[in-house]
């Protein structure tokens, strides 16, 4: 049975999260509409790790138990810097190496560039530069506010456990938070990173082969998986751990 504790961030928000294992300090980030005991429990990996690192899984701010808003101010990528610092700090490490999937890698793109307290990061199934356009945004708000006027029984399964699931007002909010997020380009970053990714990945695997010769110039790592798809880089946990760790375990 897994014991949340919490920490409290800079603008009071309450942060769940779990510790396992021993070792150096190790925070996952999970992606934009899960959580870390979908995410980083259910898919084994926190177990897998556990011999090795000091694993520390935190759900972000509007996800699993941790505090939401209704206000997109709250979801700014300072604010989930704060909370990831927050965390560290509640765990008394102040260093510790990074692992991201998804939006929780963009969020680790912004750690890795912009806190000087990230020793090695991985980051799965995101890309560089400016993701979240206003047209990308506007996208999604309007398809999730179309979900939450549909009468139930007239959604697909999918939507309708999405729906049934989620706190729409907070998940619009993050939503439309997105648009200030900027991009980070590979020479910004002051650690050690791995970057995974597959050949299934979507839009993500086109974007970073475009952008692998500055990820080289930047002397950072590409691994590309092959036929594993963004939920892979998860699930197919067999293949993507021992790729990870070997990469968190140096230094």
């Amino acid at each position: 049975m897994l014991e949340t504790a919490y920490a409290v961030s800079a603008d009071g928000a309450h942060l769940a999260y779990n510790v396992t294992g021993n070792g150096p300090a190790l925070m996952l980030l999970h992606g934009f509409s899960g959580d870390r005991k979908m995410t980083w429990h259910a898919h084994g990996i926190v177990d897998r790790l556990a011999d090795h690192f000091r694993v520390i899984t935190m759900d972000l701010r509007g996800c699993g138990e941790s505090d939401g808003f209704d206000d997109p101010a709250r979801y700014t990528a300072q604010r989930h810097i704060d909370d990831v610092h927050a965390v560290a700090d509640a765990c008394h490490f102040d260093s510790f190496r990074v692992w991201g999937w998804s939006f929780g890698a963009t969020i680790g793109l912004h750690l890795a560039a912009l806190s000087n307290r990230i020793e090695r990061a991985v980051i799965a199934g995101t890309y560089f530069g400016r993701i979240f356009t206003p047209e990308y945004v506007q996208k999604t708000v309007t398809r999730v506010e179309a979900l939450a006027q549909t009468p139930v029984d007239e959604l697909a399964a999918d939507d309708r456990d999405f729906v049934q699931r989620t706190n729409i007002p907070v998940y619009l909010a993050r939503c439309r938070a997105l648009e200030s997020w900027a991009g980070i380009e590979p020479d910004e970053l002051r650690c050690s990173t791995l970057v995974l990714t597959g050949t299934e990945d979507g839009n993500v695997i086109v974007r970073l082969r475009e952008q692998r010769a500055a990820i080289e110039r930047a002397s950072l790592q590409l691994h590309i998986f092959d036929q594993v798809n963004h939920v892979g880089l998860i699930s197919q946990s067999d293949l993507v751990v021992p790729v990870a760790e070997e990469f968190l375990k140096r230094g």
